[in-house]
């Protein structure tokens, strides 16, 4: 079974696309896993990056697209997931005969209008509201767990709110890397999204809870070492775990974003910011801490 790795911010603009893609990039290319990327962001930004406009375009005229996995087999969790799966696609060249691959379930514009039209589905059941909610939550847990059975990790991608889907991936999720910004409103996103990963109410309910015990780690990406940012950064980590990687602030961060035909080395595809993404995998993956605790 899969372990399910979350990246996710209830902030914007915080990179979780290309932390998604970087590390299923790396752990594909350096460690030869078998590697599925879910977007669930209606931006499909990470769709992008690892099939291209035209590859997702396809994905969404043949219906192969999370919204339609979602509204296809919400009532059929044990049919086969794999025709809305792309498979062996990205940018990035593997060893020859590795079993190392990135695989993605394409992200969909319609995937709130599909939960939306699954919730009234059920609600004309004449069940309470809540159950409902509930009950969509559920499955969609289901649907997700399914492509545990494949892959050796799932990297689910969040989109900023809080919808259906997102809240079971999050309720799924072994970890969650929480990328962010080193401001002041990336500070007060970040006490939100721990309450809510951590399932507690208050500050004071989620300091009760040992860093070593917590489901997620905080990233400080886009990074400019100014002397604001290491304040904020130091700041954040008296309330938060963070990882010890950072990722500046690059250019060639920001050309990775665009997906090529042309298969690359992981050199050739993240240039200068490769000895930052080898730090965050060795140390997202690396370490056994929450394999240990999925397991």
């Amino acid at each position: 079974m899969a372990r399910f790795l979350a990246v996710a911010n209830r902030k914007g603009g915080v990179g979780k696309s290309t932390i998604a893609v970087m590390l299923a990039h790396a752990s594909a290319a350096w460690a030869r896993k078998r590697v599925l990327v879910v977007d669930l962001d209606t931006q499909c930004n990470a769709s992008l990056m690892l099939i291209g406009g035209e590859g997702w375009d396809k994905a969404r005229r043949t219906g192969r697209t999370i919204s339609d996995y979602f509204f296809d087999r919400f009532e059929k969790v044990a049919e086969d997931e794999s025709h809305y799966v792309a498979s062996h696609i990205g940018d990035v060249a593997h060893p020859r005969g590795s079993q190392g691959r990135v695989s993605l379930l394409p992200g969909s514009l319609m995937l709130e209008d599909v939960q939306g039209e699954l919730y009234l589905r059920q609600a004309k059941r004449g069940t309470d509201p809540d159950a409902v909610a509930v009950e969509v939550r559920g499955r969609m847990k289901r649907l997700i767990r399914q492509f545990g059975h494949d892959f050796d990790y799932v990297i689910l991608e969040f989109p900023p709110g809080l919808s259906f889907a997102a809240l079971a991936a999050l309720d799924l999720a072994d970890q969650v890397v929480v990328p962010f910004r080193p401001d002041y409103v990336s500070q007060f996103a970040l006490d939100r999204v721990a309450l809510l990963i951590e399932r507690v109410e208050t500050g004071e309910q989620l300091a009760d809870i040992p860093f070593a015990d917590r489901r997620y780690i905080c990233l400080p990406n886009y990074v400019t070492n100014k002397g604001r940012e290491r304040l904020l950064i130091d700041q954040i980590a008296l309330d938060h775990p963070l990882l010890e990687a950072r990722v500046p602030l690059l250019d060639s961060v920001a050309r990775a974003f665009d997906w090529e035909e042309t298969k690359k080395t992981m050199a050739e595809k993240y240039g200068d910011a490769l000895p930052h993404l080898r730090r965050l995998h060795d140390e997202v993956f690396g370490a056994a801490t929450w394999l240990a605790k999925a397991g």
